[in-house]
């Protein structure tokens, strides 16, 4: 591309596209906003996809993308493979972050054999299709609020054949794990972030008695993580329960000064 726009200072050009799909989906700078439409068609070349999508970022609670068509086919509904599953979306309406792709691995390779899973924030499935495809949990109960989000999940739970492994529930979590879940989870999900502290008492609500593993999921200000880290588990404590830290990682850059990164917590009831 760089010998396509020998006018465009190098440094400032996409070093890659995501592709999702058979759809390029890129990130530009502002500097670049009079050559987008040029960059998508070279993209689509370079590419050899059906489409090329800017994306800008994401916009309220639910999270949906903001983005913009630049070259090809108008695709909204696509198909994204990962790891032998598979995820069913609108990329217009509903996020899926490829930079999550590992950690949505990792929860499928922590679950153990006959666990009962809580996934609070379950999206499209992103991490309730991979535990329920390559782990063998008893059950798994995926709460969504946003209702397009909710329809996707209930297909890729038959796209991918794992009917009798999730339910599927359509509403807020905060509401929702205390009534319908207390006292039956081994290990909850929380992949969510800007908002994930406000639902720490319902997850605690649903751990079983005996306690049970919890995934919190943050934005964290950089070099200031453990800080964070400390505050969660401070917080679960204040709320009468004793925590210990399993790890923590940093799942991907959010932006120049927050880091998205989860925390693994052992939970146990005083």
């Amino acid at each position: 591309m760089v010998e396509r726009l020998p006018e465009v200072d190098p440094e400032l050009l996409p070093s890659r596209a995501k592709i999702m799909g058979g759809v390029a989906l890129l990130r530009l700078r502002p500097e670049l906003d009079e050559l987008e439409e040029e960059i998508g068609r070279l993209l689509l070349e370079f590419y050899r996809v059906k489409a090329v999508y800017r994306i800008y970022g994401v916009a309220g609670i639910e999270r949906r993308p903001i983005i913009k068509h630049l070259a090809g086919e108008e695709v909204r509904e696509i198909i994204h493979r990962e790891y032998g599953y598979r995820f069913k979306l609108d990329l217009t309406r509903l996020m899926l972050c490829l930079g999550n792709s590992f950690e949505r691995l990792r929860m499928a390779a922590l679950t153990r054999e006959g666990e009962v899973i809580l996934d609070m924030f379950a999206g499209v499935g992103q991490f309730t299709i991979p535990i329920a495809t390559l782990s063998n949990p008893a059950k798994i109960y995926s709460i969504e609020l946003n209702p397009e989000a909710y329809g996707y999940l209930l297909e890729n739970i038959k796209l991918n054949e794992v009917e009798d492994k999730v339910q599927a529930i359509l509403g807020d979590c905060v509401e929702i794990a205390p009534k319908m879940f207390r006292g039956v989870a081994d290990r909850i999900i929380m992949g969510y972030f800007n908002g994930t502290m406000r639902a720490l008492p319902a997850a605690l609500s649903a751990l079983k008695p005996v306690g049970g593993i919890i995934h919190f999921h943050e934005l964290a200000r950089r070099g200031s993580e453990e800080r964070f880290v400390k505050q969660v588990i401070d917080e679960v404590e204040s709320l009468g329960y004793l925590a210990r830290l399993l790890g923590w990682r940093r799942v991907k850059s959010y932006s120049k000064t927050r880091n998205h990164i989860v925390i693994d917590l052992l939970v146990i009831r005083r």
